[in-house]
């Protein structure tokens, strides 16, 4: 006794089944990849880019000043706030004041002005890069592992629709 034919209905709806069941699970292989790959690189995400870089008095309770000098034209000193708190963290962490990217300088005005080097921050485009070939790979697996069932399947000449 041989089994029924299976028609071309049957055949999509197993397909459409089959590839729901493949894309969820390189979804969730894909989270895992991602959490695992940014935990063996060390990458913390509550630093990666953090809220609480430079202070804002309408923002942010101050912990601790320092009298600083200027780095550029005359020179004079001015106090900063070095070491403060963000009430909107919920690390509770303190955050301090980077001195390497401060540019510090007595403006036209006479007034002392504080500005803030440009940085790229390389974790987050990192991260994003990574996320991204995660995405484009698991994109060609879907597709080879959905290509190679249709074929099992007998709908290679059919279109996805």
């Amino acid at each position: 006794m041989s089994a029924p034919p299976i028609d071309d209905e049957t055949r999509r709806l197993e397909l459409r089944i089959y590839a729901r069941r493949v894309t969820w699970g390189l979804v969730f292989i894909g989270g895992l990849l991602f959490i695992g790959g940014l935990r063996l690189a060390g990458v913390n995400l509550d630093e990666l880019e953090s809220r609480g870089k430079y202070f804002r008095a309408d923002r942010h309770i101050c912990l601790k000043t320092e009298w600083l000098d200027t780095t550029v034209g005359d020179k004079d000193r001015a106090q900063f706030c070095t070491e403060w708190i963000d009430p909107s963290d919920t690390s509770g962490n303190t955050h301090k004041l980077v001195l390497t990217d401060l540019v510090i300088a007595r403006d036209r005005d006479g007034k002392i002005h504080s500005q803030h080097k440009g940085k790229i921050n390389y974790p987050l485009i990192g991260t994003i890069l990574f996320l991204g070939g995660l995405i484009v790979i698991g994109k060609g697996v879907q597709k080879y592992f959905i290509d190679k069932r249709r074929v099992r399947l007998g709908l290679a000449a059919i279109k996805k629709g």
